[in-house]
């Protein structure tokens, strides 16, 4: 029997840091569920439940005989509710026909990349990435041409190097803002800039910003406000990250008609509707619950200044403070250790998980992820872990202090 080639690459050699990567996870969950005290921080989840009222829209519903079939591009109360949380936190004024409602950002990554994207096409990535997307564009067949995010410009895109990498098959530019393993929010003249190479090369923006409403210092600019990106932009959001729903699986993508009407065939053979009562969910997170945003932004505020005021007295030990959303990106060479290594004996001494960096990119190598998705308690009790491991590797004698 023959598998498919797109799956095999999937689990072929490419994706083997990415295997790594979780390969950590999953032992710090496994020893979790056995009842050691491991602090994990590998994962992007919140550590609390869905507001109340979401939560009673949805039993609500199911009361109420809400599980028939929907159409594919949602019901129009629940487009009309990502139009109202739209123009809320993008800025934009856009109808229901100009968007579609996916079960979660994933699926609209996927939705939008079969959309636009044919088999060998290429695709402008940025290298690190969400994990995710690899797979998405591989799914029509697309090839990934990747540009670095450089640490010591804050993981900002160069648009000389975008630029650089444009070629004859280039297709789209795959945006992720506010980034997600990194943190970094673009601004508006780098996006504009971005934008210029794709009106110069009619490209489509396929922009991930599921982050939107997470962001601390600078705010986020959708490229759908740069003049003349509006109609060649495909912008991907959810309920998950803003609304901590990340298991009720619910987005929209927003898009010109034209393309939504396309979106409209590739959900028809993929899911054919999403459940009518996930979608009373998210009509009910966003006109009765829309202040959990600036609640979940302003906790998760405090828990990277938490994290990062602490790890900041640890010399070997280097990274930039997010932007955005629940990420810190650790360069953890000043130990002597590789991210896998470090990932790992951290684990298996300290009792703390992160994620080695490769899993996100080559340009990672020496770096580790960290998810501050857990109360200020249980950081400062993990930054005292890390310190004590540091030290170890040192023998720096360093600490970590929480302020």
């Amino acid at each position: 029997m023959r598998f498919s080639s797109y799956v095999e690459k999937m689990g072929g050699g490419d994706t083997a840091a990415v295997h790594d990567a979780w390969s950590v996870h999953g032992k710090a969950r496994q020893r979790q569920r056995a009842g050691e005290d491991i602090i994990l921080l590998s994962i992007g989840d919140h550590d609390f439940a869905t507001d109340p009222r979401i939560v009673a829209a949805a039993k609500t519903a199911l009361d109420g005989g809400r599980h028939h079939y929907t159409p594919n591009l949602g019901e129009p109360a629940t487009r009309q509710a990502a139009v109202d949380f739209h123009q809320r936190a993008i800025g934009e004024a856009i109808t229901p026909d100009h968007v579609a409602i996916v079960p979660g950002a994933q699926a609209g990554a996927f939705t939008a990349a079969m959309a636009v994207l044919d088999a060998g096409d290429e695709v402008i990535c940025f290298d690190p990435m969400y994990v995710t997307y690899a797979g998405v564009i591989m799914a029509p067949g697309a090839v990934m041409r990747f540009v670095p995010l450089r640490p010591e410009n804050g993981f900002q895109p160069d648009p000389a190097e975008v630029r650089r990498a444009v070629g004859p098959r280039t297709r789209a530019i795959m945006l992720n803002s506010p980034h997600n393993p990194t943190g970094a929010v673009i601004p508006r003249a780098v996006l504009a800039a971005l934008g210029d190479i794709a009106v110069a090369h009619d490209l489509w923006l396929i922009s991930d910003e599921v982050y939107c409403t997470m962001t601390f210092e600078r705010p986020h600019v959708s490229p759908r406000l740069i003049d003349g990106l509006r109609e060649r932009t495909l912008s991907i959001y959810s309920l998950s990250k803003a609304f901590a729903m990340t298991g009720w699986r619910m987005g929209w993508v927003v898009a010109e008609p034209a393309v939504v009407d396309r979106l409209d065939f590739v959900l028809g053979s993929m899911l054919f509707g999403t459940p009518p009562f996930s979608q009373d969910a998210l009509v009910a997170a966003i006109a009765t619950a829309f202040d959990e945003t600036s609640r979940i932004r302003d906790l998760y505020r405090r828990r990277r200044d938490v994290i990062c005021d602490a790890l900041a007295a640890l010399p070997a030990l280097k990274f930039s403070r997010p932007e955005a959303g629940m990420f810190l990106m650790i360069d953890v060479r000043g130990t002597g250790m590789g991210s896998l290594d470090f990932a790992e004996s951290l684990l298996a001494e300290r009792n703390v998980a992160v994620l080695p960096g490769e899993g996100f990119g080559a340009s990672q190598a020496g770096f580790v992820r960290l998810s501050y998705g857990t109360d200020e308690a249980t950081l400062a009790e993990a930054a005292r872990r890390i310190a004590a491991h540091v030290s170890a590797l040192t023998g720096a004698g360093q600490r970590a202090t929480v302020g």
